[in-house]
């Protein structure tokens, strides 16, 4: 039955009307369908169809605000969890936070003027855009463990970094010492070093490489074996790879003179990894970046996205 002229209508009841009377039906249907008389369906239909429309508009402005919000916080996860990762390696000298650097702060492309306001300006708002996220990332999960495990993460970054940066150091002076040993190894090193290129530190790192490999579980140890190749060493696997030493010596028949000083580097610089656990911390930070990765699963995030608020979601 029509509603009795002077009974408030809700704003539930004016939508309605606007949205039947968007669909073609006729003032006494919509009177009918609203519980409102002729009468007032025509005046509001006429008085406030244009307040009703603008409001429709905002709600529809800020639902599709929402939707790129939301869209943008998803994309900026996904970033943001490609960057929690594992020292590729021994060579890592950066800390946790250094690592995230060119999320938060990109640099200028290649190619373009550095002294372009336009660009600088450009750049800014993406680096300021992106830290906003950052932090709409940390609101919207508020309370999340995986926060706690990233924390867990950083940790184990820099405790790797600083362990590796020790073994780095440690195996220059082990080759160092090594070669000091043999005078005529000695000075055939010697004469290949210039400002550009430090040989011992050359040798030190290919070592390193085989440490690395063999630490981390990507190489097998079982008879390894280190071999002279026309005056340069060579590692080969039992998985039949092999690794090529970088130093290569113009002295042949040094070449088993320096397969003995890369021996012996290797089976001490090796001790030396167990010893600081860089195995352990690595696999820790493997099972911190499985927990952030799960966590950030667009799958995973989203509805958690929706049900939350931050300061920069529309109202």
């Amino acid at each position: 039955m029509a509603r009795h002229r002077g009974s408030r209508v809700t704003d539930d009841q004016v939508r309605r009307m606007v949205e039947l009377h968007h669909q073609g039906e006729s003032i006494s249907a919509i009177s009918r369908a609203t519980g409102c008389h002729r009468q007032t369906v025509k005046a509001y239909l006429a008085g406030r169809r244009g307040d009703i429309l603008a409001t429709e508009i905002r709600k529809q402005f800020l639902t599709d605000e929402l939707q790129k919000h939301l869209n943008d916080l998803t994309e900026f996860a996904v970033s943001f969890k490609s960057y929690v990762t594992r020292p590729g390696s021994f060579a890592e000298d950066r800390d946790a936070d250094t690592v995230f650097k060119p999320l938060l702060d990109k640099e200028l492309p290649r190619g373009l003027d550095s002294d372009s306001d336009q660009a600088r300006r450009e750049q800014r708002q993406i680096n300021r855009r992106n830290r906003m996220l950052l932090m709409s990332l940390r609101e919207h999960t508020r309370g999340q463990g995986w926060w706690a495990a990233f924390e867990e993460w950083r940790e184990a970054w820099n405790a790797c970094r600083d362990a590796l940066r020790e073994l780095r150091r440690e195996a220059g002076e082990i080759v160092e010492d090594l070669i000091n040993q043999n005078p005529n190894l000695k000075e055939e090193v010697e004469r290949q070093i210039s400002k550009e290129r430090d040989e011992v530190r050359r040798i030190a790192d290919d070592v390193l490489w085989v440490v690395w490999w063999v630490g981390t579980g990507n190489k097998p140890v079982e008879k390894l074996e280190f071999r002279a190749k026309e005056g340069q060493v060579v590692a080969y696997f039992s998985d039949q790879t092999r690794y090529d030493l970088g130093h290569r010596l113009r002295e042949v028949s040094l070449g088993p003179d320096m397969v003995a000083v890369c021996e012996l580097a290797f089976k001490t610089v090796c001790q030396s990894f167990s010893d600081k656990n860089i195995a352990e911390i690595l696999h820790r930070m493997d099972e911190k970046i499985e927990e952030i990765d799960d966590a950030l699963d667009p799958f995973v995030l989203r509805p958690l996205l929706v049900r939350t608020r931050c300061e920069l979601c529309p109202v």
